[in-house]
């Protein structure tokens, strides 16, 4: 699969001109991407082009330009990437991060203002593209590389630079000095390994956290990037405008939107540990960070209690049944606690009156968001919801949407895939996502051998989702092995008899202070000895994701229909109770079930960073699922 738009050696792009050029690139954009580049992109490229000419004119033949480089790990894309062999003989390549900014000049919090608008620094932009190719590229473990910005119309420093080289206009004799540090001829078996590259080691948020905690607390970006887990250009700009709320005192609503994997979840926890390092607390509450899946919730704080003790308090549960919560009190109490700023992931699953006192709680409220993961009847964590609450206790509503797609591999071809096949509309065989597995199996065995083989051959971490069907789960006795427990083998609390014979047991996890924390975070996942409902999934993550598609959202005569089977009674309604009514004809509680069940299939579907491999317990809906999934 290609990982840039556009790979030549120097001989063949010194044979073109602009016009071959811009085709080719445009046409190898569009394969790599699957959309057309912008007016901006194409302008950006036509201006660069004579200057990358000049430069690469003087470099060795066979060393080869990967343009609009995508980095495997992420859908991140650097703008040039020039590939060879070092003066000792090892693979070497070289980041040039170009800028065609007419006025630039630094602000705060790691951005740039540059021709009107808001940019990430171009130092931490290539710093973090570095980071990544040390640290998750497969190729690039034994690679030299190096790292540049060329801001080819600014004068010589326009901005400030503390650790990578600058180049500014007028200055493109230098450019080919500095790559030439690094390489000294052309290699193209160096160039194919670095294009073939893929993970070396997978950047799982909460290992990132726990592994970089000290430069996340003290808020030093530039160690961050330079570990390959600094923010990205839109996220910077998000994170600068949070602490700037923060720090002004004006009551302000930020709603963040954003699909599962734009990193909702890094921008709140970053902004949560700034906000600690950058804002003067003047005896006051700083921040907190709340949400409401008690097992991401558990898992969190023993991150934090691990690497800062104490800290973990700053993460709220947000409706607890004992104990307060960052959703529970009455504000006109003297002991209501305020803070300078709250943040709230998965704020999706609020309802009204929670988000109402989540909205007294500070004069800075960030709700991380995304209404197509509401799993149940009363979450009301609408755009609109948000904006009538918030205008009506006299905060500015500042919406935001999260473009990116940074965890799925397959970036925005899997989820506009994902999109179409949850609503029907899928075609069969036709999709174009790159980088990423998908497979439907016929048996859930073959999919476990599988996940298994990745996970002893690629060193990866593993997991199993299931829907939340054939057993209620035992909260009385959650470790226990019994009948309740059991989801996948024989005998099923349900009767359910397909896996009779499969001499397989594989049990719900249940214990959200043990059990989850060990499987996600510290890999217990591996075992494949247990499964996670849809309210043990959502936030976490894997390299490869086994999903078992159960009986409540079926295929039937061209369309999506719900089932004959749910043990989900979480909610009120419940989703068990909402199939049922439906099934007696009830219109309302059809569409709602219908409409969550989608959300819960979106979520099983998007926890896979590297792949998603279905078992589906419904004949009909295995077929329809083989069709589409099959290229």
């Amino acid at each position: 699969m290609a990982s840039a738009a556009l790979a030549l050696r120097v001989e063949e792009f010194l044979g073109l001109d602009a016009t071959q050029f811009l085709q080719r690139l445009t046409s190898g954009y569009i394969a790599l991407t699957g959309e057309r580049p912008g007016h901006k992109q194409l302008a950006a490229w036509r201006s660069g082009f004579p200057l990358i000419q000049a430069v690469s004119c003087r470099l060795p033949s066979g060393v080869v330009l990967a343009w609009e480089y995508r980095l495997p790990m992420s859908n991140e894309r650097i703008d040039l990437v020039y590939v060879g062999r070092s003066a000792a003989g090892n693979g070497a390549a070289v980041i040039l991060e170009l800028k065609g900014w007419r006025q630039a000049r630094a602000i705060e919090h790691g951005l740039v203002e540059a021709d009107g608008e808001l940019h990430q620094h171009p130092e931490l932009q290539a710093l973090n593209y570095q980071g990544k190719l040390v640290y998750c590229h497969s190729a690039c473990r034994s690679f030299v590389l190096g790292a540049c910005v060329w801001l080819y119309h600014l004068p010589s420093g326009s901005l400030p630079f503390s650790y990578l080289p600058a180049f500014w206009s007028g200055q493109t004799d230098l450019v080919p000095r500095f790559l030439q540090k690094y390489i000294v001829s052309g290699s193209p078996d160096q160039a194919s390994a670095f294009l073939a590259g893929g993970y070396a080691q997978t950047p799982r948020l909460l290992e990132a956290i726990r592994t970089n905690f000290e430069a996340l607390r003290t808020g030093t970006l530039s160690a961050l990037c330079a570990q390959g887990f600094g923010p990205s250009d839109e996220q910077q700009r998000l994170l600068a405008e949070i602490l700037k709320v923060a720090e002004s005192g004006q009551r302000v609503c930020l709603l963040v939107r954003g699909e599962p994997g734009s990193g909702k979840s890094y921008i709140a926890i970053l902004s949560l540990l700034m906000a600690f390092n950058q804002l003067n607390g003047n005896g006051s509450n700083i921040a907190v960070l709340g949400y409401r899946n008690n097992r991401l919730l558990h898992t969190v704080r023993r991150i934090f209690r691990e690497s800062a003790p104490g800290l973990d308090a700053t993460i709220w549960f947000y409706a607890p049944r004992q104990g307060p919560g960052l959703a529970k009190g009455d504000p006109r109490e003297p002991g209501f606690t305020r803070f300078r700023l709250v943040l709230c992931d998965e704020a999706q699953r609020l309802t009204r009156s929670n988000i109402r006192t989540i909205l007294h709680r500070a004069p800075a409220v960030v709700f991380f968001y995304d209404d197509h993961q509401i799993l149940n009847a009363e979450e009301e964590g609408w755009t609109d919801t948000f904006i009538r609450e918030a205008q009506d206790l006299g905060f500015e509503v500042r919406p935001r949407v999260l473009e990116g797609i940074y965890r799925v591999q397959g970036g925005k071809s899997y989820h506009t895939f994902i999109e179409n096949l949850l609503s029907g509309s899928q075609a069969a065989g036709e999709h174009n996502f790159a980088n990423y597995a998908c497979a439907v199996f016929d048996n859930v065995s073959d999919m476990i051998d599988v996940l298994r083989e990745k996970a002893a051959r690629e060193n990866v971490r593993v997991a199993l989702v299931a829907a939340f069907t054939e057993s209620p789960g035992d909260r009385h006795s959650p470790r226990s092995k019994s009948l309740a427990n059991r989801r996948v083998g024989y005998p099923l609390a349900s009767g359910f008899e397909l896996y009779r014979g499969s001499h397989l047991d594989i049990y719900w996890l249940m214990d959200e202070r043990i059990q989850y924390p060990s499987f996600w975070y510290l890999g217990e996942s591996n075992a494949l000895s247990h499964c996670a409902s849809i309210y043990g999934c959502q936030g976490f993550e894997a390299d490869y994701v086994g999903v078992i598609w159960g009986r409540d959202f079926v295929w039937r005569d061209g369309a999506w229909a719900i089932g004959t089977q749910s043990e989900d009674t979480v909610g009120v309604p419940s989703l068990k109770k909402l199939m049922n009514r439906a099934s007696s004809g009830d219109e309302r509680s059809h569409t709602l079930a219908l409409k969550l069940l989608t959300n819960r299939y979106r979520i099983f579907l998007t926890r896979g960073i590297r792949g998603t491999f279905i078992f589906c317990e419904d004949d009909a809906t295995t077929q329809h699922l083989k069709a589409v999934a099959t290229p």
